[in-house]
């Protein structure tokens, strides 16, 4: 369903910026147009624009206030009243001095952040030489050897040892992990080793000479500075939240109206302004209109008109409540309903449950769609899992008429049929099915048409009345034909008056030239014959499916049984399901929404609306 938005004009005093402005924003229901689309060049240059929000500053620095206590805001908009008692200069000052002092201490909290993170690798680097029994003031002292502390590659360690195995090379291999060992390398002070190394792929440590003692001591007196950091850091980020604390009731003051304000302010940048009054055009809901027509029969500064916005297409607003509302994702993905077109979410919604659950029915699989779809619903509020979730529920009531619980046949009496057991019954079903969907879709587009005040056209459209007219001649004399064994003479005459006045339609509504539109006709017009076969026929996957749920379990059961472990038997029938859920069940989730669109929204739905983007409080 769609509501009607109104066209109207706001011309008010500056006295009313404010007060018109929230109330915009509080209601969320309306969408502002550029008077540059509404008026002339020579009107638009004497009207002026407020091209700066004159409190972006004072907001951004509540945001910095908000995130360095680790805070977020939460403005409560309906607090706030006009006219504002509002010291803007106070405010300011507040706000760079809580600023400024918490920005010291967030500075602080930063350089002790990365002290620690240094200190964290030097301990990473002791811990590698933990097994070493030396104190590193004894290596530093060394004049005849030398040393270095590094990691490899494994795959080259091997190399490393055998290429320096005839030097006064010592190397000991220290922790690692799957890819990296840790080596201690200790040579004469005469040897050039770096190439070598290099070749190797080798990554030097160097270790401060500021240690002292073995690493065991090092890395015991460096866990002693990490966790005294630690605990610095903690009391520094607690001072922070204590500030934001001790000032909290202010903070929340302030920046309810600070929020508002700014928000106001950034709206104002579409409005157009003289001295004295100010300009905005929009569409908006009934109920905004009917406040605002309201408000300004009670106060003298403010003039509400309903006008034409003639330059400009009017947004659609779809207003789908519970159930119906998470199906307008799949009406949008195909496109937005024009105001004068008819929203076709509801009808969708009751065809995708019936065509999936006849495809896909069974009580199990349902079970399981249903519950995997609206619990990750409710963690990501994705709609496509919502409709996931109510496909299973119409999966598992097409399982109690099958009779059918994950695969088995036994477990429950069908209340109607079972596929398997009546194929042509569920395939000439399928066709009936499909009947009735182009049937209504064709239906639909006559409805639209009368809407769209384009009655004429109906007298030529294939999907308005000779196309319904013909559907069912045809229909009707094939079914004479199968039970009589002859085509009726009299549905010829029919047939080809009503395929004349198609095959007018591009003569008459066409573009180009005549000899153009008079070939381009006969192409429609084997197009439109055509596509009544081919789209009823494709509705045969309704059955289709069907059959092929139950016989690809089936298939799992004689695998099943031909298993002569009972282990071995329980794998293949729960990997038979896990596969019809996941791959079938996303398959006729795609089929379903191929019957929709091609079958059913082509013949009446346009989809070239323009959804309505009403304006609202932003962060």
């Amino acid at each position: 369903m769609q509501e009607k938005l109104k066209p109207f004009t706001i011309i008010a005093t500056k006295n009313e910026l404010e007060e018109i402005s929230k109330k915009i924003l509080d209601s969320e229901s309306m969408e502002i147009v550029p008077l540059e689309n509404l008026i002339d060049d020579e009107i638009l240059i004497r009207l002026k624009n407020e091209k700066e929000n004159p409190y972006e500053t004072l907001y951004e620095n509540f945001l910095r206030i908000f995130e360095l206590a680790e805070r977020t805001p939460e403005p409560k908009t309906w607090r706030i009243k006009f006219p504002l008692v509002f010291n803007k200069d106070e405010v300011r000052e507040f706000s760079e001095e809580l600023y400024k002092s918490m920005r010291e201490i967030s500075q602080k909290v930063e350089e002790l952040k990365t002290e620690r993170n240094q200190l964290s690798r030097e301990i990473e680097l002791f811990e590698k030489l933990k097994p070493l029994r030396i104190k590193m003031e004894e290596l530093r002292k060394l004049r005849t050897f030398k040393y270095k502390v590094g990691r490899i590659n494994r795959a080259y360690f091997e190399r490393l040892i055998e290429s320096v195995k005839k030097d006064n090379i010592l190397i000991l291999s220290l922790n690692g992990d799957e890819n990296f060992m840790w080596v201690f390398i200790i040579y004469e002070a005469t040897l050039e080793i770096d190439k070598t190394l290099s070749i190797a792929n080798f990554i030097e440590h160097r270790i401060s000479e500021n240690y002292e003692g073995t690493p065991r001591d090092i890395l015991w007196n460096l866990w002693d500075k990490y966790r005294a950091l630690e605990y610095e850091i903690e009391t520094l980020k607690l001072t922070l939240k204590k500030k934001f604390f001790e000032n909290r009731r202010y903070i929340y003051k302030y920046f309810d109206r600070i929020y508002v304000l700014k928000n106001i302010y950034d709206l104002v940048h579409k409005f157009k302004f003289t001295r004295n009054f100010f300009f905005i055009s929009g569409w908006s809901t009934e109920r905004l209109y009917r406040e605002l027509l309201e408000y300004s029969t009670s106060n003298e500064e403010i003039l509400v008109l309903e006008c034409n916005l003639n330059n400009t297409k009017a947004p659609t607003l779809l207003k789908n409540k519970g159930f119906f509302k998470h199906f307008e994702f799949i009406t949008k993905m195909f496109g937005t309903p024009s105001n004068n077109e008819i929203d076709p979410t509801p009808i969708i919604s009751l065809l995708f449950l019936l065509f999936y659950g006849m495809m896909f029915g069974d009580v199990g699989h349902g079970l399981v769609l249903t519950l995997g779809g609206f619990l990750i619903y409710r963690k990501s509020k994705s709609e496509w899992f919502y409709i996931l979730g109510a496909s299973g529920i119409s999966s598992m009531i097409f399982g109690i008429l099958y009779g059918s619980f994950f695969g088995f046949e036994e477990v429950i009496k069908p209340m109607w049929k079972r596929p398997m057991d009546n194929i042509n019954f569920f395939l000439i079903l399928s066709i009936g099915f499909g009947i009735a969907t182009i049937t209504l879709a064709m239906v639909l587009n006559i409805v639209n048409k009368i809407i769209q005040g384009e009655r004429l056209k109906l007298l030529f459209d294939p999907n308005g009345f000779p196309g319904i007219s013909l559907y069912w001649i045809l229909l009707g004399s094939i079914l004479y034909m199968f039970r009589n064994g002859s085509f009726p003479m009299i549905s010829l005459v029919f047939v080809a008056t009503l395929v004349a006045l198609m095959y007018l339609k591009e003569i008459i509504f066409g573009e180009g030239i005549v000899t153009e539109r008079i070939i381009q006709g006969f192409v429609e017009v084997f197009e439109i014959l055509l596509g009544y076969l081919s789209n009823t026929l494709s509705f045969l996957r309704l059955g289709a499916f069907a059959l092929n749920h139950a016989g690809l379990f089936l298939a799992f059961y004689l695998m099943a049984k031909m298993s002569k472990n009972v282990v071995g038997s329980l794998v293949i029938i729960l990997l038979g399901n896990i596969l019809i859920i996941g791959l079938e069940g996303l398959i006729v989730f795609i089929q379903t929404l191929r019957l929709e669109y091609y079958e059913f929204f082509t013949r009446f739905f346009k989809g070239e609306g323009r959804e309505f983007k009403p304006e609202k409080y932003k962060f």
